[in-house]
């Protein structure tokens, strides 16, 4: 098959920075290549603004006049939209955390334009089975079926060092701002002897003071070289991720790759399998959910014996579950969908 990966218009694909979509994406395509399909992206960044969307999805249409392919394959609203309104099928799969965050005016407007790319698709995608459910409550009746095809990993790249794990590490992967909740790890891990360390983009100077501030366990890198980063999950020994607000992490697939027993809220429901690779803890309560991540990343610092049965269950279940054969076998399947039906 032929498929046209779209972006976004706001960052490079492959990133050079930040960028989870847009690093899926470039996976993507290296992944439907393996399997031997032709995968072209098409996307052009301006000045890295998040409004470059609209202006490139006016030109969209435009662009995919050369373009020869069997399927259209969109990862933004207002991309979709544009799509929709000219009457060409696409697949698409939503990346958008406004599903469940909306604080602001900015987050709802997201919210109604990602509900509407849902229902004007040929075949919405969900990252999760939770991320289908929400979205299916929302939007009601679409074209196809909401399919359900998780982010793929590299389990070659991301692999434990076990003979480099003390006990003493916790790990965290992500945006540095307030809606991961890094407080709570910060405060939870504090006296316990575990150091963490937080790896991601500083979003927000003064939330990353705070963070700073929680004591003198607490590490913030900024963000780093992939080397670097594998060599962080590599060689911690557990991952923890409270955020509030998550489709698909995909630091917490690639710490299941790498062995790592994860520790987080409702947000990785469906991602770790509780008492085998991690805890998943109710978080309405933020003193119980505090106290509740403190009491797992204790007992796991205590025992090595516990960390690696639950590092290797989490490995293996990476492999079983979100290898990018098995992904893009799931995605070609849609594709195929949409273009006999098309």
């Amino acid at each position: 098959m032929r498929v046209v990966l779209i972006g976004g218009g706001v960052y490079p694909i492959p990133p050079t920075g930040y960028g989870g979509t847009e690093r899926f994406l470039a996976d993507l395509q290296a992944a439907l290549t393996a399997a031997g399909h032709e995968a072209i992206v098409v996307n052009q960044v301006r000045r890295g603004r998040q409004r470059d969307e609209y202006p490139f999805a006016r030109a969209l249409p435009g662009l995919l006049r050369s373009e020869r392919y069997d399927v259209l394959h969109a990862n933004s609203p207002v991309v979709g939209n544009r799509l929709a309104g000219r009457r060409l099928p696409y697949v698409y799969t939503t990346h958008s955390r406004h599903w469940y965050f909306r604080e602001r005016w900015s987050h709802r407007w997201g919210y109604w334009l990602e509900k509407r790319a849902v229902r004007r698709a040929s075949a919405p995608v969900a990252l999760t089975a939770r991320l289908a459910r929400t979205m299916a409550a929302a939007v009601g009746e679409t074209r196809r079926p909401i399919a359900v095809i998780p982010f793929g990993v590299d389990t070659s790249r991301f692999r434990p060092e076990w003979e480099a794990r003390t006990g003493g590490a916790a790990l965290g992967v992500g945006v540095v701002a307030p809606f991961k909740r890094w407080e709570v790890a910060a405060d939870a891990l504090a006296g316990t002897g575990l150091r963490l360390t937080l790896v991601g983009p500083i979003a927000d100077p003064a939330y990353a003071e705070r963070l700073r501030a929680a004591g003198p366990h607490v590490t913030l890198t900024g963000e780093v070289r992939p080397d670097l980063l594998d060599r962080q999950f590599a060689t911690s020994d557990l991952l923890v991720h409270p955020s509030s607000a998550e489709l698909l992490p995909g630091a917490v697939v690639q710490g299941l790759a790498a062995g790592l027993p994860v520790l987080g809220g409702p947000a990785i429901e469906g991602l770790v399998e509780p008492g085998r690779t991690g805890w998943v803890l109710d978080d309405a309560d933020l003193t119980a959910f505090r106290a509740g991540l403190r009491a797992r990343a204790t007992e796991l610092a205590a025992d090595a014996g516990l960390r690696r049965r639950m590092g290797e269950a989490a490995r293996s279940d990476a492999a079983a579950r979100f290898s990018w054969p098995s992904v893009v076998d799931r995605y070609v399947e849609v594709y195929r969908a949409v273009a006999s039906g098309g």
